[in-house]
C-alpha cells in the first residue's frame, strides 16, 4: 500500500505519464492485477479513447477506467449491496414532497415553503451536500445543539432541525428497501476492504483538482486497500515549499495534497517519492513558447512582458455574440482549408454555455462545421415527453383546445400533421371541447352566414369534408379516451402510470421511436438518433422511479400530473460523441478535452469568466462559515471560495492549446447594452503589449474610396477572411452587391466570388433567387386583363364594403376577394359578430311589431323588455354554434346584450313617437334574387358591375306631396360620416343605400300609398344616419334623475350622418325640438329656423352631386378592378392608416423604409374646396395612382 504524486503544470503531460504508466504494465504482464485509471465521470469517453490509441497496444483486459459512480456500481456488484432498489434524483425528490407534506406540523421553518415550487428540489440539494460531507443526523442535531447554547434560537437552528427532522425520514423511508444515490460512494468505501478485484489493483486517479470529503473516504479506503494509488495533481512542484494562499491558483489542488498526505498518514500508507514533471518547455506548448510564456507568467506578479510577435495566441472583440460565434467559426475554417487542421485538433470553451448554446448549434450547422456538445441535453421538448404531458393535461383540463393539439402535433399519434391542420381548423372554429370530443354523435357544425335563416342542406363537398374531419377525430381520440377512463377519480400512482404505459403501447410509439432512429442514422444524423433512444430509457426510469417512490399512494391525476411535470423537467440525456472527427465544445468547469492544437474560449466578459458565484442553497455563505466556526463541520465552498476558485477555471482556458489559444469577448449583448471585457483580457494585455487584437463584425466592411493603397489592400485582405462557406459566402455577398448597387466600391474578391458561384450550375441556381432580391421592388401595379377577368369574373359582382377596401389598399382588395385569403375562423365572439347578432335581433323586433300590428312607439317598457327577451332567447343558440351558451362569461354578456337591445328598442321607440318616418322595410336587399335588383355600373369596354347589398332599414313619409326617404345602418359601435369620408372614397355606404332607396323609391314607397292619388313625384333624399347600438356609461358630474338619465342616454344614442338641409323635414324626425339641439338626429336649430353650424345637414343640390359622384367612383373603381390594378398602395389620412388592422401585412410586406414603399396620404381639405371639386368631378379616386 502506498501512495505517489504525479504533480506538475498544465501541459507537462501528467495525463500522458498516467497513460504510457499503464500501457507499460499491461505490454509488461497482460494478464496481471487490474489497472484501474480514475478521472472524473465526463472525462470517462475520453479517457478511455485515448488509452485504447495507445501506441503498440493493441487490446487490454487489465485496464479498466472508472468514475467513483461507476466504480461503486462495480464493486457493489461484486461484493454485494446492489439488491436494494436505487431510487433516483427525481423519486427522491417525490418522496421529500411527500414528507415536507407529511411532516408539515412538525417543521419549525420549511413548513412556509413546503409547497413552494422547486423547494424540494433545494431540499434535495441541501440533503446531498450534507451527506456528500458526511454529516449525518447526530452531526446535525448536536451542531443544533451547540448554536443553540452558544447564541439562542435563530433562522439556522430552525434549519438545522427541520433538514435533522426531514433526514430521519428520508432514511427511514429507505431503509432496508431503497438506496439514495448519495449514498453509493459511502457504501463503496465501505466495501472496498471486501473487493478481490482491488486487493491487488494499481490505481492511478487523474482530472481532479479537488475531492468531497465523501471521495476522500473512498480515497482513503482505495489507499488502505489496493498495492499502490498514483495521484496526478496539476501544481507547481517547484513552489510546494512557499506559501500558498487563496488568490493562487493552484491552492485547491495544494489544499488537495495536504489532505491526501494527511489521509496516507491516518492509514499508515507509505508515500513514495513524487514525480515532479519539471520541463524547460511544456511537451504541450513547444509549438506555441508564447501559450507557455503565458500560462507560466499570468499569475506571476510582477510579470514578465512578451516583447517579440506572438502569432499563437489572439485577443477578438466582436460585435455581438452572434459575430463572436460566426468569427470563431470562420477562422475554425480557415485553419482547416490553410493550416491543415482536423476538427478534432480544435475545441471552443465557454463559461456560461447556456447563453451561447443555440446560437452555437445554429452558426455551425450553417457553416458546416460538425460538433459535439459536451453537456446534459435537456429532452423537455421531445415529442415523447411532450405527449406524457400534454396526454395528462388533456384529461385534467377536460380536453380543451391547447393540450389536445399538442398531444397530436407530436408526431406520435396515428393521423398525419395535414389532417391534425384541418382538424385543428374546424375544432378552433367551432369552439369544440370537452364531451363533444368523446361524444359518440358525428360532428356536424358549420358556421351560420345569417342568423335565423340558414338552414340549407349539406352539399355533397361539405359531406365528404365532414366525414374526413370524423375519420381523424376517431384516430385522434382513440387512445386519449381509453386512458381518461382509467385514470377517472382517484386511483393509486401505480395503476395511473401503468395506463399511462399502455398508452404509450397502444400508440406504437416504441415502433415509431425505431423509424425516427433508422431515418436519423441514415441520413447521418447519429446524435439525434442517439437521443431517440435514449428518451424512451429515460421516460420509462422515470415511470419506474415515480412507481417505486409512490406506487402504492392514492393520488388525483392534477397531483399525479404535478409530479410528472417535474420529473419531466428534470430528464437529461448524457450523450458520447457520435463522431471522431468534430468540434469539440464544452464547459470550462466540466469538460475534459483531448490534446487540441486550437482552443477557441468564448464570452471572455466581465462577470462570466471569472463567473460571480450565485448563493441560492438553503445556506448563506455567513450560515456557514457560523456551522464551520462552532462546529468545525465542513460544509461546501460558499460563494467567496468559490470566487477565488473561478481563478483555476481561468487557468484551464488558457492552457488547453498546443499551437493557438483565441480569447474572444462580445462588445454588446442582444439588445445592444455594451458590455466590458473580462480582466483576463486587460492582463493578457498587459504581458503581451505587442498582441495583435481582432475584430469579429458580422457581416465585411466596404473598400474605402479615400485613403492610401495599403489601407485598401488591408481591407481587400479583411474581405478574404469571410469567403469561408460556400453557403454563407452567398449570403456575405448579397449586402455587398446591394452597396454595390448604390455606386459604392466593394473589394475584388467579392466579384471573384459571383463568377466563383455564375460557373457552377449548383451555386448558379441557388444564387439566382437570392440575387434577384436585389433588384426586388415591392409593388405590383396590374394584372393581365385576361387574369384579371378569370379572377373576379363577369359581370363583376361587388359590395360597398368591397369598393371601400379597394379604395383603401388595391393590393388588399386582390389578396382578399381576387385570392380568396382568409383568417382562421376561431370560435369568439368578435365586433362582426355583435353586428350580425344586432341585426337579427332588430329585423326580429321589427318583424314582429308588424306581424302583431304594433307600432314602435306606442310600446311600453314592460313590452319592449319582453320582445326583447324573447328574441335574444331564440337567436342565441344560433350565433358561431351558441357560443353564447357556452361559458359562463357568455351567458353573462347574453344578459347585457339583451340589456343593449332593448336600450336601442326604446330609442328607436323614441324616434317613432317624436317623428313621422315610418320604417318601410327592415333588411331589405338589392342583388339577384333580393326585393330590389342589384346596382349595374357601365365600365368601359361594355362591361359592367353590379353593386349588390342590404340595407338595414329605411323609412319613409309623405311630406309637402312628396315621398321622403330616409336610411339607416345599424353599427355596434359610434360611428359617423363626414363629407371628406365620401370624398376619399373611405365611407359610401350610407350614401350608396340612399342612392339604391332612392332609385328605386316608388316601389318602397307603396305602404304610405293607402288612400293618396298616384303616382307622385320621385322620391326625394331625407337623410342618411348611423344608428349605434350600444348600452353606453353615462358621464356626470352629479347624481342624475331618472328623466335626466333618460336625456343623457338619448344625446348618447344620437344618430349620426346627415339629413336634408329642411326645417319642415327636420320637425318630421324631431317634433319636440322647435330650437336648440337636437337628442335624435345631428342637427340644431336658431330660433329663427336656421341651421346651427355644426348641423350635418345638406341640400338636395349637395345630395344630388354626392349620388353622382359615387358612380363616378364606382365606375372607376370597376375599371381599375377589371384592368387588374393591384398596387400596394394604402391610405394615411392624419394619424389613421390603412394598413393598422389589415390582415395581409405579412403578405404585403408592405416597408416604408423600401424605395417603392410608401403611403398614399389623404387629406382632408376644406368642405367647400371638396365641394367644387366633387362638383366638376376633379378629384382623383386613388390620389396620385388612378386619374
Amino acid at each position: 500500500m502506498s501512495l505517489r504524486f504525479i504533480l506538475g503544470r498544465a501541459g507537462v503531460g501528467k495525463t500522458e505519464t498516467c497513460l504510457q504508466e499503464i500501457t507499460r504494465e499491461i505490454k509488461g504482464s497482460p494478464q496481471g492485477s487490474p489497472l484501474i485509471f480514475l478521472v472524473p465521470e465526463q472525462a470517462t469517453f475520453q479517457t478511455e479513447r485515448s488509452l485504447s490509441a495507445m501506441p503498440e497496444l493493441g487490446g487490454m483486459i487489465r485496464a479498466q477506467v472508472f468514475s467513483f459512480r461507476r466504480l461503486a456500481y462495480r464493486v457493489l456488484q461484486e461484493v454485494g449491496g446492489s439488491a436494494r432498489i436505487p431510487i433516483g434524483e427525481l423519486g427522491k425528490r417525490m418522496i421529500l414532497r411527500q414528507l415536507l407534506e407529511s411532516h408539515k406540523d412538525e417543521l419549525r421553518l420549511f413548513h412556509r415553503s413546503a409547497g413552494q415550487p422547486g423547494f424540494a428540489d433545494a431540499l434535495a440539494g441541501a440533503l446531498s451536500e450534507l451527506k456528500i460531507y458526511n454529516i449525518d443526523i447526530d452531526h446535525l442535531e448536536r451542531c443544533q445543539s451547540e448554536l443553540t447554547a452558544g447564541q439562542g434560537g435563530s433562522l439556522l437552528t430552525d434549519k438545522l432541525h427541520d433538514l435533522a427532522l426531514l433526514n430521519k425520514a428520508l432514511n427511514a423511508f429507505l431503509e432496508g428497501k431503497y438506496t439514495d444515490p448519495d449514498d453509493y460512494l459511502h457504501l463503496l468505501a465501505e466495501r472496498i476492504p471486501q473487493s478481490a478485484m482491488l486487493s491487488e489493483a494499481e490505481i492511478w486517479i487523474d482530472g481532479f483538482s479537488g475531492f468531497t470529503p465523501q471521495e476522500l473516504s473512498v480515497v482513503g479506503a482505495l489507499m488502505k486497500t489496493c498495492r499502490r494509488v498514483h495521484m496526478a495533481l496539476c501544481l507547481d512542484p517547484t513552489q510546494l515549499d512557499l506559501p500558498c494562499d487563496l488568490t493562487d491558483p493552484f491552492f485547491r489542488t495544494r489544499e488537495t495534497q495536504e489532505k491526501l498526505l494527511q489521509l496516507a498518514k491516518d492509514h499508515q500508507v507509505s508515500i513514495e517519492k513524487a514525480l515532479h514533471l519539471t520541463p524547460d518547455v511544456a511537451p504541450r506548448f513547444r509549438q506555441a513558447p508564447e501559450l507557455q510564456h503565458l500560462e507560466s507568467c499570468y499569475f506571476r506578479r510582477p510579470g514578465v512582458l512578451w516583447a517579440v510577435d506572438s502569432p499563437g495566441l489572439q485577443i477578438c472583440a466582436a460585435v455581438n455574440r452572434r459575430s463572436e460565434v460566426e468569427g470563431a467559426a470562420r477562422e475554425m475554417i480557415r485553419l482547416c482549408r490553410d493550416q491543415g487542421y482536423r476538427w478534432r485538433d480544435m475545441a471552443l470553451f465557454l463559461r456560461d454555455l447556456e447563453s451561447y448554446q443555440e446560437l452555437l448549434a445554429s452558426v455551425f450547422q450553417d457553416f458546416g462545421i460538425p460538433f459535439f456538445m459536451d453537456r446534459k441535453r435537456p429532452v423537455a421538448h421531445h415529442p415523447l415527453v411532450e405527449l406524457v404531458r400534454s396526454a395528462l393535461e388533456t384529461v385534467i383540463k377536460d380536453w380543451s383546445y391547447e393540450p389536445v393539439f399538442r398531444y397530436l402535433k407530436t408526431d406520435l399519434v396515428p393521423i398525419s400533421r395535414d389532417e391534425v391542420d384541418q382538424l385543428e381548423n374546424y375544432v378552433l372554429s367551432h369552439g369544440i371541447r370537452s364531451w363533444r370530443w368523446w361524444d359518440s354523435q358525428p360532428w356536424m357544425f358549420r358556421r351560420r352566414l345569417t342568423l335565423g335563416d340558414d338552414d340549407r342542406e349539406f352539399n355533397d363537398a361539405e359531406l365528404a369534408q365532414l366525414a374526413a374531419i370524423n375519420d381523424a377525430r376517431d384516430r385522434a381520440r382513440k387512445g386519449l379516451l381509453n386512458f381518461q377512463k382509467a385514470v377517472q377519480g382517484l386511483a393509486e400512482v401505480r395503476s395511473v402510470t401503468a395506463s399511462l404505459y399502455q398508452l404509450l403501447v397502444e400508440l406504437n410509439v416504441p415502433e415509431q421511436l425505431g423509424q425516427w432512429i433508422t431515418a436519423c442514422e441514415e441520413e447521418g444524423r447519429l446524435e439525434e438518433a442517439r437521443a431517440h433512444r435514449q428518451v424512451w430509457s429515460a421516460i420509462m426510469d422515470l415511470f419506474d422511479q415515480i412507481v417505486e417512490s409512490l406506487g402504492e399512494k392514492p393520488i388525483d391525476l392534477a397531483t399525479y400530473a404535478v409530479v410528472m411535470e417535474a420529473g419531466l423537467d428534470s430528464l437529461r440525456l448524457g450523450l458520447i460523441p457520435p463522431e471522431l472527427d468534430q468540434v469539440l465544445i464544452g464547459t470550462l468547469d466540466r469538460s475534459r478535452s483531448p490534446e487540441v492544437k486550437a482552443a477557441f474560449v468564448l464570452g471572455v466578459s466581465e462577470g462570466v469568466l471569472p463567473a460571480r458565484p450565485k448563493d441560492d442553497g438553503i445556506f448563506d455563505d455567513r450560515e456557514r462559515e457560523r456551522i464551520q466556526e462552532q462546529t468545525g463541520l465542513e460544509l461546501a465552498p460558499g460563494s467567496r471560495r468559490r470566487l477565488f476558485d473561478e481563478e483555476y477555471h481561468v487557468y484551464v482556458a488558457m492552457t488547453r492549446a498546443q499551437e493557438r489559444c483565441y480569447l474572444s469577448f462580445p462588445l454588446a449583448d442582444e439588445e445592444g447594452r455594451a458590455q466590458l471585457p473580462s480582466p483576463v483580457i486587460a492582463r493578457v494585455r498587459e504581458i503581451f503589449p505587442n498582441l495583435q487584437e481582432k475584430a469579429w463584425s458580422l457581416e465585411p466592411g466596404l473598400v474605402s474610396t479615400a485613403g492610401t493603397q495599403e489601407l485598401r489592400s488591408f481591407e481587400e485582405e479583411l474581405a478574404w477572411e469571410y469567403i469561408c462557406h460556400s453557403g454563407r459566402s452567398l449570403s456575405y455577398l448579397i449586402p455587398q452587391f446591394r452597396e454595390a448597387l448604390t455606386g459604392r466600391a466593394i473589394p475584388l474578391v467579392w466579384w471573384e466570388t459571383y463568377s466563383w458561384m455564375a460557373a457552377r450550375s449548383e451555386w448558379r441556381e441557388r444564387m439566382g433567387p437570392v440575387l434577384s432580391g436585389l433588384w426586388h421592388k415591392n409593388q405590383e401595379h396590374f394584372l393581365p386583363k385576361p387574369v384579371s377577368r378569370r379572377l373576379y369574373g363577369a359581370p363583376l359582382k361587388a359590395s360597398v364594403s368591397r369598393v371601400e377596401n379597394f379604395l383603401a389598399c388595391p393590393f388588399a382588395h386582390f389578396v382578399s376577394y381576387g385570392l380568396r385569403l382568409k383568417e382562421r375562423p376561431v370560435f369568439r365572439l368578435q365586433a362582426p359578430d355583435l353586428g350580425q347578432f344586432f341585426h337579427a335581433a332588430l329585423k326580429q323586433f321589427g318583424d314582429r311589431l308588424r306581424q302583431e300590428n304594433l307600432h314602435w312607439g306606442a310600446l311600453s317598457q314592460d313590452q319592449m323588455v319582453k320582445m326583447t327577451k324573447e328574441v335574444v332567447s331564440a337567436l342565441a343558440p344560433q350565433l358561431q354554434n351558441e357560443i353564447l351558451l357556452s361559458t359562463a362569461r357568455y351567458r353573462y354578456l347574453t344578459g347585457r346584450l339583451q340589456q343593449t337591445l332593448s336600450q336601442a328598442v326604446h330609442v328607436l321607440g323614441e324616434h317613432a313617437r317624436r317623428g313621422d318616418f315610418q320604417p318601410l322595410g327592415l333588411e331589405i336587399g338589392f342583388g339577384p334574387g333580393e326585393l330590389l335588383p342589384p346596382v349595374r355600373v357601365p365600365l368601359t369596354g361594355g362591361h359592367y358591375m353590379d353593386l349588390v347589398g342590404r340595407i338595414d332599414r329605411i323609412d319613409g313619409v309623405i311630406a309637402q306631396e312628396k315621398p321622403w326617404l330616409r336610411v339607416i345602418d345599424y353599427k355596434s359601435s359610434r360611428a359617423d360620416v363626414k363629407l371628406a369620408d365620401m370624398v376619399h372614397g373611405l365611407k359610401l355606404q350610407l350614401l350608396t343605400y340612399l342612392d339604391v332607396a332612392l332609385q328605386h323609391g316608388n316601389k318602397l314607397i307603396q305602404p304610405l300609398m293607402s288612400g293618396r292619388p298616384s303616382p307622385l313625384t320621385p322620391c326625394q333624399p331625407g337623410g342618411m344616419l348611423y344608428f349605434g347600438v350600444r348600452n353606453p356609461l353615462l358621464s356626470s358630474g352629479g347624481p342624475l334623475g331618472p328623466d335626466e338619465a333618460a336625456q343623457a342616454l338619448l344625446k348618447e344614442l344620437k344618430m349620426r350622418g346627415h339629413v336634408l338641409a329642411d326645417p319642415e323635414l327636420v320637425a318630421l324626425m324631431d317634433k319636440e325640438t322647435s330650437s336648440g339641439y337636437s337628442p335624435l338626429i345631428p342637427v340644431g336649430l336658431k330660433k329663427d329656423g336656421s341651421f346651427y353650424s355644426a348641423s350635418s345637414v345638406l341640400t338636395l343640390e349637395q345630395f344630388s352631386m354626392l349620388r353622382g359622384y359615387l358612380q363616378k367612383v364606382f365606375s372607376r373603381v370597376g375599371d381599375a378592378i377589371m384592368e387588374g390594378f393591384v398596387a400596394i398602395e394604402p391610405y394615411r389620412r392624419d394619424d389613421r392608416l390603412a394598413c393598422s388592422f389589415c390582415p395581409y401585412k405579412p403578405v404585403c410586406q408592405f416597408d416604408r423604409l423600401l424605395q417603392d414603399n410608401g403611403y398614399r396620404t389623404l387629406i382632408d381639405e376644406a368642405p367647400e374646396i371638396l365641394w367644387q371639386k366633387v362638383g366638376d368631378g376633379s378629384i382623383p379616386i386613388l390620389q396620385g395612382v388612378i386619374r
